[in-house]
């Protein structure tokens, strides 16, 4: 299942690898000011700045994806705002198909959560993921979701993307 090989490269993520990626992506720091990381999206995914973050569609609009600093007092809060804003915001989260695993990659701490749900197209995946940072209650969230099609059809992209996130503070 792609979704799952998405997952493992998010998982990745804190590999720090330099994004490598054609001249058409711009390097955006998480958040603008007093950045905890940084991380390279293709110009073709729309990137849009938050207040927290970057967010992106695939340029099917099949993917979303969100990179933010949060905060949380632990990764448990963290996940459930998470979930409760996305809930009101109409992603049906089936809390039965959660899927967590905590690792290790290059010293950094990394929380990934994932889940099956649906939105307004129907049935998709979902999943958090948690990188800690020095400071004890801020953490850079990778949030995504999308169909199995339009995993398989941005695969390669996704992975670059997860690939480019960089820690600017450890």
């Amino acid at each position: 299942m792609k979704f799952k090989a998405f997952y493992h490269t998010i998982a990745l993520a804190g590999a720090l690898c330099v994004f490598a990626a054609s001249a058409e992506a711009k390097v955006f720091s998480i958040p603008s000011q007093d950045a905890i990381a940084t991380i390279s999206i293709p110009d073709d995914w729309k990137p849009n700045e938050t207040d927290n973050g970057i967010e992106m569609n695939s340029p099917d609009a099949g993917i979303y994806v969100d990179a933010e600093q949060v905060q949380g007092a632990d990764i448990a809060t963290a996940v459930t705002e998470t979930l409760t804003l996305l809930t009101k915001q109409g992603l049906v989260i089936d809390e039965s198909s959660k899927q967590q695993s905590d690792s290790e990659k290059n010293g950094l701490k990394m929380h990934d959560f994932l889940f099956k749900g649906k939105d307004k197209d129907g049935p998709t995946n979902f999943s958090i993921t948690l990188i800690e940072t020095s400071t004890p209650d801020k953490y850079l969230m990778l949030t995504f979701w999308g169909s199995d099609d339009a995993v398989k059809a941005n695969d390669k992209v996704l992975g670059e993307i997860a690939q480019s996130v960089q820690l600017t503070k450890q």
